[in-house]
Parts: C-alpha cells; sequence; structure tokens
C-alpha cells in the first residue's frame, strides 16, 4: 500500500502567496530569502571538511575540490525547495564567527557560494548515474522476467502432453515466481524508485544557480539550527 500511495500521491500544495508573503521576504530582483544562520564557516560543512588555504582558485573545474556538505544543510534546503515550488532562491546566509583565515575572509561569499556550487553539481552527477543505472537495472529485470516467464510457459505446456516428475513442476513452479518477482521489481523501478532521485537531481539544479547573501553578527528571526 506504501508504494501505492507514493504512486499516487496527494498534490503537493506549495505556499499560497499570503503564506509566501508572511513566512519570506522577497529580494529587490524578485528571489524569495532564504534565512539561514550559521555558528562559523565550517558549520557550512561536514565535521571532517575544512576550507583549503587555495580554495576557488582552482583554474581546472574538472579536477576542482569538492567539499561535503553539512546534512542538516542538505535537508534544510531541499525541505525549502519543495515548500517553494518554482520559486528562485537568494539564500542569506548570517555569520556568528568570520573565517579564521583572513585571506578567505576577504571573499568569504564567493568561497561559500562555491563551495555550495559544487557540491550540488557533484550531487546532480551522482544523482543521473543513478538514475541511468536504474533505468538500465529495469530493463535488465524487465527482459529477464519476460524470459523466465516465457520459459515457464513452455513448461506448463509440456506437463500439459506429458507425465512429467516432481522436480520439473518444482522447477516450473520456482522460475514462474522467479519471472514474476524480477518484473515487480523492474515495475518498481519505473513506477516508483526514480521520482526521489530525480526530484533530488532537479533540487541540485536549482541551488546550483541560487545566490548567496553573507552578512555577520546580526540576529535572525528564522535560522537553521547549528
Amino acid at each position: 500500500m506504501k508504494r501505492v500511495f507514493r504512486l499516487f500521491p496527494p498534490r503537493r500544495r506549495t505556499v499560497k502567496e499570503k503564506q509566501l508573503a508572511d513566512s519570506y521576504t522577497r529580494s529587490p530582483d524578485g528571489h524569495v530569502v532564504v534565512r539561514l544562520q550559521l555558528s562559523s564557516p565550517t558549520a557550512l560543512l561536514m565535521p571532517f571538511e575544512g576550507f583549503p588555504k587555495n580554495f576557488g582558485d582552482e583554474t581546472d573545474d574538472q579536477n576542482a575540490t569538492v567539499l561535503n556538505l553539512n546534512k542538516d544543510f542538505i535537508d534544510y534546503l531541499f525541505a525549502r525547495l519543495s515548500e517553494l515550488g518554482d520559486e528562485s532562491l537568494l539564500l542569506h546566509i548570517n555569520l556568528m564567527t568570520d573565517f579564521d583565515d583572513q585571506r578567505i575572509s576577504r571573499g568569504s561569499a564567493e568561497i561559500m557560494q562555491t563551495a555550495i556550487q559544487r557540491y550540488f553539481s557533484y550531487l546532480e552527477e551522482v544523482r543521473r548515474e543513478d538514475l541511468q543505472k536504474l533505468i538500465s537495472d529495469a530493463v535488465l529485470l524487465g527482459l529477464l522476467g519476460a524470459g523466465s516467464l516465457g520459459l515457464s510457459v513452455f513448461l506448463d505446456a509440456r506437463q500439459a502432453t506429458t507425465d512429467v516428475g516432481i522436480g520439473l513442476l518444482l522447477l516450473s513452479q520456482g522460475v514462474t515466481v522467479f519471472g514474476w518477482l524480477t518484473l515487480w521489481e523492474a515495475l518498481a523501478n519505473v513506477l516508483w524508485h526514480w521520482r526521489p532521485l530525480y526530484q533530488q537531481m532537479r533540487m541540485s539544479q536549482r541551488l546550483q544557480s541560487a545566490s548567496l547573501e553573507l552578512t555577520t553578527h546580526q540576529p535572525l528571526t528564522s535560522a537553521l539550527p547549528d
């Protein structure tokens, strides 16, 4: 039943105009401002990550460093995107502590935006590869299931014309069960499993293009918990 419910979910109600006006402000450019508060620049990242000295200065984009973002930060952004529908975003990040490195702090907004864009670019590529693998698995499972059911039909026809032993009967039943199971898994990939992967890929694309505004030591009424 869970899978059927996920196949026909209740229509997601995006924030209405009045709710949007009450919950969010807009920038002069018309972007919805999503406010976040971080205790320090490194709170943007996973605990084992840090900003390298030359981060953002790499000339080779293909080999550029990708830093892992904090999972709570990612979940918060995904939640806001699902709530706001197709609205464009302006991420307003308030830092309670500056960058330790003076050279980095001069371009701290660019550094943080680069970290966000690179991570979601990487996540988009990962989700695209996951989708491609899911499609290939669905095709393979579908062919395998169809072949198994075809074999089971052949075995059933043989049983109808000749007297077979218990071994062939069990084989026929096993092939039938295997065929239906693989077909069901292929159908599940086509109907359900691709949805969260596609949604995260689309969200990653949108977050790459989101603008970022950075302030320091300003209290926020709406903030991301540290």
